[in-house]
């Protein structure tokens, strides 16, 4: 019986770790997306990469909640072993291994220049994305191999008695309950990360007003492509720079060139303009 308890823990450790490694995956998010653009010229010498990244991540995501529930049955505890260790290998190594390629194309880079570069194109845009991608990667592999060694451990799984069996069906209706929340919500979070690419790519392509006459629509076409964006920060960043530069541009016809207001004015409105360009910059990779 102690052998069949390890081996519901073991379950659970393999869930755990599926729950922590969906928080990189939802930066994927909605993935038929984001496969398109893996998919353009523009990503072709390293598509094979990032696709074999992402499907790494997806496959030991999957693998690892079907591990989770067969850690219930009398399965035979070497084939768990070796579905909790395998993937996890794969997970702590391959990535790296695919990225060799690229690095030997580039002689005048390091490797981890490199490495960085190639995560970025993940989506993981900024020092601290990567840090918190890798932290996560560490975290997952670690509770697969500490599943692995309890699976290894452990002999054959014999019965429960009944009122354990029932202590660990709410354990396991906890890590799903847990799932019902962490799942939606990382592909909410990843859908209002691809509105705000959306909005910070429309704002790029826009062309700048040729003539004073034209401003006025420019500036709305900024406020709606604010409004559209799927994060409050971003939205209120759009929005206060279109009003700013409304108001600027108002007292350009009021205030005489070089006056203290307007002077004052231009430097706001930059600011604004600044916090936009910088609010972007994390969605700088499609």
């Amino acid at each position: 019986m102690i052998d069949r308890i390890r081996h519901f823990r073991a379950g659970l450790l393999l869930a755990l770790a599926s729950a922590v490694v969906f928080w990189p995956i939802s930066y994927w998010f909605p993935l038929p997306e984001y496969l398109g653009v893996l998919a353009s010229e523009e990503y072709a010498d390293y598509q094979l990469a990032l696709r074999s990244i992402v499907i790494i991540y997806f496959v030991f995501f999957l693998l690892n909640l079907v591990t989770a529930l067969l850690s219930a049955t009398k399965l035979s505890p070497t084939v768990k072993f070796y579905l909790a260790l395998v993937p996890a290998a794969v997970l702590l190594v391959v990535p790296f291994l695919l990225i060799i390629p690229t690095a030997l194309s580039f002689q005048d880079r390091s490797y981890f220049e490199i490495f960085q570069a190639m995560y970025r194109l993940l989506r993981f845009t900024s020092p601290l994305l990567l840090a918190l991608a890798l932290l996560c990667t560490a975290i997952a592999v670690a509770l697969n191999v500490k599943a692995a060694l309890v699976f290894r451990s452990a002999k054959n799984p014999g019965n429960v008695v009944s009122q354990v069996k029932r202590r660990y069906f709410i354990y396991g209706g906890v890590a799903l309950l847990v799932f019902a929340i962490i799942v939606p919500l990382g592909a909410f979070n990843g859908s209002l990360r691809s509105l705000d690419r959306a909005a910070c790519n429309k704002y790029a392509e826009l062309a700048l007003p040729e003539l004073d006459d034209d401003v006025p629509v420019f500036l709305s076409e900024i406020r709606v492509i604010g409004e559209s964006a799927g994060n409050a920060s971003l939205q209120k960043a759009f929005i206060n720079f279109s009003d700013l530069s409304r108001q600027y541009f108002a007292l350009t016809n009021t205030e005489p060139v070089g006056s203290l207001i307007l002077k004052d004015a231009e430097k706001i409105t930059a600011t604004a303009k600044d916090e936009v360009i910088k609010a972007c910059s994390d969605y700088a990779v499609r």
